[in-house]
């Protein structure tokens, strides 16, 4: 009864071993058909942009668009910004164009102006025992001074090579002083300084042939 039994049963698994095996093939040939299926529109795109960059005509295309692109950039970074030109005087000289320098700032009231440093301070104390002025002129004359950079480089700007050198005037009286080439007319100007610690303060300018300040 029991070798009946086992021989049914080796029968059995040797009928189903082929249908195990066939059903295995099938099952690896569609994962092997899924893989080429998913793979075929990468083919297809890469094989189209190849045929497009072999393309002769479009690679030209592409290479004036970049040409056009390149030109477009380097045109707007080498665009150069004029500066103002001076004003020429009938005698031939030329003098500063103070439009293009002065602020629309609003002059300040000195008698409520607040100075960036304290009247009883020690750096305003030793001005104004330097120069031999009060406390309240040691503040102002600071104040002028530390500001003064502000106008100087736009007049040097326009000036160009007629500028010489520039001091700052120290004192009961002071200004900024600016010596020029002899083709430059001298003059004095007001200028109203815009920075926030100097703001609404006259700073007193005075243009002048570098052999007239010997």
């Amino acid at each position: 009864m029991q070798k009946s039994i086992w021989m049914i049963h080796m029968i059995t698994i040797s009928r189903i071993k082929p249908f195990i095996f066939l059903t295995a093939v099938i099952l690896i040939g569609c994962q092997d058909n899924t893989v080429e299926q998913n793979l075929q529109p990468i083919s297809d795109h890469a094989k189209t942009n190849t045929a497009l960059s072999d393309d002769p005509k479009n690679a030209r295309q592409n290479a004036h668009e970049f040409e056009s692109l390149f030109n477009e950039l380097d045109t707007s970074d080498t665009q150069e910004i004029q500066s103002p030109q001076l004003i020429t005087t009938a005698d031939g000289k030329a003098k500063l164009n103070w439009s293009y320098i002065d602020t629309k700032t609003k002059k300040a009231n000195l008698q409520d102006f607040n100075y960036p440093f304290l009247i009883d301070s020690e750096p305003v104390m030793n001005y104004a025992n330097a120069f031999n002025i009060s406390a309240k002129q040691a503040q102002h004359s600071m104040a002028l001074s530390m500001a003064s950079p502000e106008v100087l480089g736009k007049i040097v700007d326009q000036l160009g090579n007629r500028y010489i050198a520039h001091q700052f005037r120290d004192g009961s009286n002071p200004a900024l002083i600016i010596q020029v080439t002899p083709n430059i007319v001298n003059e004095r100007h007001s200028y109203i300084i815009s920075d926030k610690f100097a703001e609404g303060l006259e700073l007193p300018i005075e243009i002048v042939s570098a052999q007239n300040s010997q």
